[in-house]
């Protein structure tokens, strides 16, 4: 790793450290000058004893006050909610609705059998709702980026969700549970290759021998392909495919059109220079922004627009599994509308 020349910053937590080391230094010489030999051997314990204790010191007489922080992160939310009031409380709403239903559905289904399929997916859609909650919480205080991050995953388990509930076949859902057995195994690998680096203890030889069989029945009933990617469990879905994947998923279930705002959101997931555009004004980088909350009201639209939208794809299902006859189109009319109310206030 190099060193660029001229950008040095002295002082950038003490001022005049070393300075004050040295003046330390002189006045002992200047009262006891025969001691200078006795000193100079002892220079670099000298040295390391002023900076060990004056790390400390520092340290247990920080400047960091709780309350004031506090005080200052809820104003930022208190603006940053005031400035966006109606669109803040209709995306609430929206949730607040998600969450009702999903109360009520685990209140009432452990009373009933259910197939796998719909265990499932009442699982993946708690985590949806999960997902939307923590987006809100982020918008909240203005990390927009971080929200978009949260959206991709909710995106890709709602398409999962979709995917299980439009084949409705048990078998596949056994696939999709099974197949986190490829996340557990790269999880042992990716430990065992490194916790020496680490300094952890390894793991037990019982997990790995687990592992090793669970794969080996795997593959064995699904074949290969089966945990050789992200996708596998659904790989029967496209026979004419290689492998499945999430645009083929996307396809399979008419929710394509959400891709360019998923390609969007990755920007925000992994490096790329990209990502830094949203700190740009008239064709320069606005550093401060950079570490600062996004308070702009049209930076909220497109997270809250489309973290409703993928609701209300699922909400869709969640009703129509749910609700009686008599009640969905009312329901389902209900959700759109608070949907609609929202996008409304944006415009």
């Amino acid at each position: 790793m190099g060193r660029f020349k001229g950008v040095e910053i002295k002082g950038l937590f003490f001022e005049d450290f070393y300075k004050i080391f040295e003046s330390i230094l002189i006045d002992i010489i200047k009262k006891s000058p025969d001691d200078i030999d006795k000193i100079k051997p002892k220079m670099p314990e000298l040295l390391k004893s002023y900076e060990d204790s004056s790390l400390d010191l520092y340290i247990q007489n920080h400047k960091f006050k709780l309350n004031e922080y506090l005080e200052s992160h809820f104003k930022i939310q208190k603006q940053i909610v005031k400035n966006n009031k109606l669109p803040f409380i209709y995306f609430n709403l929206y949730l607040n609705g998600c969450a009702i239903i999903y109360d009520k559905i685990i209140e009432k289904i452990p009373r009933k059998r259910i197939d796998k399929t719909l265990r499932i997916n009442i699982l993946l859609y708690g985590l949806i709702i999960r997902k939307a909650y923590q987006i809100n919480d982020l918008l909240t205080n203005g990390h927009i980026d971080a929200a978009m991050i949260i959206w991709r995953s909710l995106y890709e388990n709602a398409i999962t969700l979709l995917v299980l509930a439009i084949e409705n076949n048990n078998e596949l859902a056994d696939k999709f549970s099974e197949h986190s057995t490829r996340s557990s195994k790269r999880k042992i690998l990716s430990y065992n290759n490194t916790h020496k680096q680490l300094k952890f203890k390894p793991l037990p030889k019982s997990t790995n021998r687990i592992i090793e069989e669970q794969v080996k029945e795997l593959t064995s009933k699904y074949g290969k392909d089966f945990l050789e990617n992200e996708f596998g469990w659904a790989n029967d879905l496209f026979p004419q495919k290689q492998k499945a994947n999430l645009k083929l998923l996307e396809e399979r279930v008419n929710m394509e059109r959400y891709r360019p705002y998923y390609i969007l959101c990755s920007e925000q997931v992994h490096s790329n220079f990209n990502s830094l555009n949203i700190f740009l004004e008239n064709n320069k980088y606005v550093l401060p922004k950079i570490i600062e909350p996004e308070i702009e009201s049209i930076a909220f639209v497109d997270p809250m627009q489309f973290t409703v939208s993928i609701l209300q794809e699922v909400i869709d299902y969640v009703l129509f599994e749910f609700s009686t006859e008599t009640e969905y189109q009312l329901n389902l009319t209900l959700m759109r509308k608070i949907l609609e109310q929202m996008i409304s206030n944006f415009e």
